[in-house]
């Protein structure tokens, strides 16, 4: 199954989907898929959301929403409890399809769904994350322990999706995953429509800039978790080496602070850095950021699936350097739409921002090419479109099994 049916379009299949309840299983940043989730209803599908986050910006946007616990880190005790929670939403909801994202949802919600006998159970796998990242005993043996359990599920769905060719390739070697029963859908899309309508006008944007402190020199970006393999220490070392060419340009990193544990690091560290890398924190308004930066870096070693500020890069007309790893290979062609660069490697990245920072045209080309992918490969119209078909192909299948069992 890994090459997909042609998709069915979402106009007119409203017909095919009526009566058709699917939970929609995720963690607490559920809420990014909203967009998805009211185009499942605009399909005629009836979702329901399931994850661990807030119910507010699903009820402000007319959809069913059912809170689960879930823990992020490791606790058998707790994740048994997680099993449980969701096998009572399921017993209560009766969906004929459940959909989960991620790695911790996407075997608790199959083994919930399994033993509530829904009919239809999907697993989407994002990425492969931190676990297949880290060489340490300890994440060798956490990673045998993943292994023996996504197998598990993707044995008991009916469907496991992956984000790139590398994660499905590695699931068909360690997983056992049957190809049959596996297929690669080139992420979760993008609204192209909503990301845009986003970005502030020129005078907020100029605002934005003296707020940065950056009128006269160009921005490089970083938006990111703040994790050690998502390259955070490889950027504050590139920006110190690029600094002492262009010493007008300004480095800023944008996301959240991680919880104390293994791979995080501390404010004092980011602080340390000051002199070259401004943290700003968390934001919510990254649509402007980027339209202000002059170049967007992303230089992870991290498990990627299909690294969302890479598309809000491109349909914001930002270019982008990137690690050369899965995920980011998928949507970044070197020098065709942006720029890859070896993963760990801070002297490659610092002379790499240094010579598109010098060459404004290449940059503009490059940005110009990564949008027009964007668009074409990566909306959210056409991954929509591409599981509908997914889903149609698999209730005709329950169809079929259910007339052969009573024929």
């Amino acid at each position: 199954m890994k090459q997909l049916a042609a998709p069915v379009t979402s106009q007119g299949a409203s017909s095919r989907f009526r009566g058709i309840r699917i939970c929609i299983v995720g963690g607490e940043d559920l809420n990014l898929r909203i967009p998805f989730l009211k185009r499942l209803q605009e399909a005629g599908l009836e979702p329901v959301a399931v994850g661990s986050g807030c119910e507010g910006p699903f009820r402000d946007h007319g959809l069913r929403f059912t809170k689960y616990r879930m823990c992020r880190g490791i606790n058998p005790w707790l994740d048994l409890g997680t099993i449980k929670q969701l096998s009572k939403v399921f017993a209560r909801e009766h969906p004929t399809i459940v959909h989960a994202f991620d790695t911790k949802p996407s075997i608790y919600a199959v083994w919930a769904a399994h033993r509530t006998r829904v009919p239809i159970r999907i697993r989407t796998v994002t990425g492969l994350g931190e676990v297949y990242s880290k060489q340490s005993f300890f994440w060798q043996t956490v990673r045998l322990l993943l292994t023996t359990m996504h197998r598990w599920a993707s044995n008991r769905a009916q469907i496991t999706v992956f984000y790139n060719e590398s994660d499905y390739t590695f699931a068909m070697q360690h997983w056992r995953a049957r190809p049959e029963r596996a297929a690669i859908v080139p992420g979760s899309g993008i609204d192209v429509d909503q990301f845009q309508s986003r970005i502030p006008p020129q005078e907020v944007l100029t605002s934005l800039r003296h707020e940065l402190s950056a009128e006269g020199g160009p921005i490089v970006l970083m938006v990111s978790r703040i994790l050690r393999e998502k390259g955070v220490f490889e950027f504050l070392a590139a920006a110190k080496k690029v600094r002492t060419i262009f010493p007008s340009a300004r480095f800023y990193l944008v996301g959240p602070i991680e919880p104390a544990g293994r791979g995080t690091i501390t404010t004092r560290q980011l602080h340390e850095a000051s002199p070259n890398v401004v943290w700003l924190g968390w934001r919510n308004d990254v649509p402007a950021l980027l339209s202000v930066a002059d170049l967007l870096v992303l230089p992870t070693y991290y498990g990627e699936g299909i690294p969302r500020i890479l598309l809000e890069a491109g349909l914001a007309g930002t270019p982008v350097v990137a690690s050369e790893v899965p995920g980011c290979t998928e949507v970044v062609r070197h020098k065709q739409n942006g720029w890859l660069v070896p993963p760990r490697n801070s002297e490659v990245l610092a002379d790499s921002i240094s010579f598109l920072l010098d060459r404004p045209q290449l940059r503009a080309e490059l940005a110009r090419k990564l949008a027009d992918d964007v668009v074409t490969k990566f909306s959210l119209a056409r991954i929509v479109d591409i599981w509908l078909s997914i889903y149609e192909r698999l209730l005709a299948d329950q169809r079929a099994n259910l007339r052969g069992r009573f024929s």
